[in-house]
Order: structure tokens, then C-alpha cells, then sequence
């Protein structure tokens, strides 16, 4: 019954699944109760998903135990408590209990016991654990150590596509560079070949490789399901693309039942988009938890616009923890509507040093504010180099202003290319003035 209902899963058909998982659950399945659980990742039900994880954990499925413990970890911060349960799993042979282990313990900046989890993973031959080790040694500066670590694991072909491939692609990082085309290009041929065809049953890779999409599409989907965000986030683009919010959403509760705090996001994205500002917010809090940004930074404009400042500004200066310059330039913009200006300056500074096109525009904005034209033209041009259209405008307006007619043309051409309305509006003034010059000549 159980694998009836995992067919009709794969299928699509949810009701025929949960109706499927529901009379092997009636028998005592464990395995039919967590997947019940599963199901509620389609509806965002946490309620549901953590009562049946707790009911196939009582009886010893050691993924439900991992499933229960991610959602106390990221639902109630119960970090403690999320940790019992992924040691229980492990205790019970569970490996991704080591991966839950050492992502928590990173999460809570205790490194050390991070490294030892994920060591011990590796040891087992898992490409998630070396794969992790890499990225620690990168964050301590051991590039050496890095590029090891990565290597051991994109050799690895017994488990974890997620953690071979993304070996690959910084692997292939750090090759580019270097300056070592060749070794970028084999890096990336051999990221596109993963995983190799044993691994991958029902797969035409020499379908893939002619250019079929079709097999194309069989292929990310089979990744996805094995746990790729890589895979994951190309089918929600695709589905995006064509217009299916559904199946987007779909693969991105997968990826939010795996961890992933884009996914969640997004997910509040796109239940923003959708007018369903409580889902949203549910959607953003979640990922917050996660320490993700730019679900902080949405949540602060969420209650901007439902007018409470204080609550917004604690967002943004929660993402700015995060070195993240979009909550800096926000936080400027408070500060200024504040009326001050010093402190608006030095967040705008802090994101401009981030390489934000707003703060380095806002602090041009300042400058000319204060009649300092030449530092106003430095900040916009260094937005400009980031294809700013405003900052191109505004530079154009500054050429002119000046006298510099060609000067302020480029700006404005160079603004318009960008889709700037007020440029092609001022190309169009100007070309009026430039020919009425020429008339009266």
C-alpha cells in the first residue's frame, strides 16, 4: 500500500496518495504515517506534518525523527530540543542526523562541533559532509583545505547529488578565478553529467546531452526529488516562466521542507504577490528563523506598510547583522524621513561599501542636497558603474546643468537603454532644445 501511494505521489495525485498512506497507516506503517506528514508540505499544514512525524518517530522511523526535529528547530527555535531528536535518529543509524547536527551547531556559530559532525559524515563517504567541511574551510581562509575537501567529494559517486554537484560548481568557482578556463569548462562538463547514469534510473542522459528537454525535464525533476536546490530552483524557474504558480510552489515547499530558507521566502513572495499577506508573513518568519535576509527585510516592509516603524526597523537591523546592504539602505531611508541625516549617511556608507546602487545614489542625493555638486557626481557614477538608470539620469541632469550637453546625451542614452522613462522623456526635451538652436542659427 505503501508503495501504491508513493506512485500515486509521484503522480501527482495527492488524494489517491494520502488514501493509499492512510489504509497502511491504519495497519501500524511507520513509513505510511511519515509520508502522511510529507503530504502536509503541499499545503504548508505544520501541524499535520508534525503530528504524523510524531507518530512514525514513536514507532522508530528514523526520518520522521530528523522531519520532527527540523520543524521544532525551525518553527520554535527549540534548538535543544531539535537536537535530541536528531541524536535519536542517529542512534538509530540515521546519517542525516550528523548532517542536522552539524548544520545546527554551525548555525549557532559553534564551529568546532560542526566540523566534528560533518567529519564524521565524511568518514562515512557522504559528499554532503566533505562538501561542508570545504565550506568551512573556506570560511576560515584555508582555500587549500577548500579545494581538498571539495574534491573528495565531487569524486564521490555512492550518495548525495546535492553534495558532489555543488563540490563541482565551486570547485569550477575557484578555477574561473584562478584564470584556468580549461579547468572551469571540465568542472561545469562534469557538474552538467551529474549524476553518473547508474545513479540514475529512468534517465536518457544521451537524450540530455543532444538537447532533449523533455529528458531534460525528467532529469531536474529526479534531482529534485533526491534533494538538489540546484534542481529545484531551474523547475521553479521553469514553471515561473510559463506561468504555473502551482508547480512552483510546489517545488519550493519541497525546498522549504528540506531546510531551504530561499524557498521559504520565496514562497512569501509569491503569497505577497497573491494578496495573501498572513501566508506571506508565515512564509517570511519562518526563514527568518533561518537567519535569511531578505526575509527579514520583507517582513520590516510588510509592517512598514501596515505603519509600524519601530517593528520595521528592528527587521532591517536584524538583516544588517547580516552584512546585508539592502536593510543598511533601508535603514538610511528611516533615518532620513527622520530628519537625520548623520545617521542616514553612515548606513548609506555601510551599504555602499556592499556595492549598493541605492545607498551609493542616496548619498549623491545628500551631497547635491547640500550643494556639494562634485561629491554628488562621484556617488552617482559609482552607481552608475552598477547600471544604476536613475544614477545615469541623474548625471545626465548634472551634465547639463553644467552645460555639457554631449555629456549629459550619453548619460541620458545610457539611462534609456535601461528603461529609464524620465530619460527618454529628457532625450526627447533635449533634442527639441538642441533643434530649435539650430533653427534660430
Amino acid at each position: 500500500m505503501v508503495h501504491l501511494g508513493e506512485l500515486a505521489d509521484e503522480a501527482g495525485d495527492e488524494d489517491a496518495a494520502r488514501d493509499w498512506y492512510q489504509q497502511a497507516s491504519d495497519l501500524g506503517s511507520a513509513d505510511a504515517m511519515f509520508h502522511i506528514g510529507q503530504l502536509g508540505r503541499f499545503t504548508n499544514d505544520t501541524a499535520a506534518m508534525r503530528e504524523w512525524f510524531g507518530k512514525a518517530a514513536a514507532l522508530g522511523h528514523t526520518g520522521a525523527m530528523v522531519g520532527l526535529g527540523y520543524r521544532i528547530e525551525s518553527e520554535e527555535a527549540d534548538f535543544d530540543k531539535a537536537r535530541e531528536w536528531y541524536l535519536k535518529a542517529l542512534e538509530h543509524g540515521d546519517t542525516d542526523g550528523l548532517y542536522k547536527l552539524g548544520y545546527l551547531a554551525d548555525k549557532l556559530g559553534d564551529v568546532d562541533a560542526a566540523r566534528s559532525w560533518w567529519g564524521q559524515l565524511a568518514d562515512l563517504g557522504a559528499a554532503t559532509g566533505m562538501l561542508r567541511l570545504g565550506d568551512l574551510a573556506k570560511e576560515a581562509g584555508d582555500m587549500k583545505g577548500a579545494r581538498s575537501w571539495w574534491q573528495k567529494a565531487a569524486d564521490t559517486s555512492d550518495d548525495g547529488y546535492d553534495g558532489a554537484y555543488d563540490a563541482m560548481e565551486n570547485l569550477a568557482d575557484l578555477a574561473y578565478d584562478a584564470g584556468d578556463k580549461k579547468a572551469y569548462r571540465a568542472w561545469l562538463e562534469k557538474a552538467e553529467r551529474w549524476p553518473p547514469p547508474m545513479g540514475m534510473s529512468g534517465i536518457d542522459m544521451e537524450a540530455i546531452l543532444s538537447g532533449d528537454e523533455g529528458a531534460w525535464q525528467n532529469m531536474l525533476e529526479c534531482n529534485a526529488e533526491r534533494g538538489s536546490s540546484d534542481a529545484m530552483w531551474a523547475l521553479v524557474e521553469s514553471a515561473l516562466d510559463e506561468g504555473d504558480v502551482e508547480a512552483a510552489c510546489s517545488w519550493l515547499r519541497q525546498g522549504a521542507d528540506d531546510g531551504c530558507a530561499g524557498a521559504m521566502t520565496k514562497l512569501g513572495g509569491l503569497a505577497e504577490e497573491a494578496g495573501d499577506l498572513d501566508a506571506a508573513r508565515a512564509w517570511y518568519e519562518q526563514a527568518a528563523k533561518l537567519d535569511d535576509p531578505d526575509a527579514m527585510n520583507n517582513l520590516g516592509v510588510l509592517v512598514q506598510q501596515a505603519g509600524d516603524r519601530d517593528a520595521a526597523r528592528a527587521w532591517w537591523e536584524q538583516a544588517a547583522k547580516h552584512d546585508d546592504p539592502t536593510a543598511m539602505a533601508l535603514l538610511g531611508v528611516l533615518a532620513e524621513e527622520a530628519g537625520d541625516l548623520d545617521a542616514a549617511r553612515a548606513w548609506y556608507e555601510q551599504a555602499a561599501t556592499l556595492d549598493s546602487s541605492v545607498a551609493m545614489f542616496n548619498l549623491g542625493a545628500l551631497a547635491y542636497g547640500a550643494g556639494d555638486k562634485d561629491a554628488a557626481r562621484v556617488w552617482l557614477e559609482q552607481a552608475a558603474t552598477l547600471d544604476d538608470p536613475k544614477a545615469m539620469f541623474n548625471l545626465g541632469v548634472l551634465a547639463k546643468e553644467a552645460g555639457d550637453t554631449a555629456a549629459a546625451r550619453d548619460w541620458y542614452e545610457q539611462a534609456a537603454a535601461l528603461g529609464s522613462e524620465e530619460a527618454e522623456k529628457a532625450l526627447t526635451e533635449l533634442d527639441a532644445s538642441t533643434s530649435g538652436e539650430d533653427g534660430n542659427a
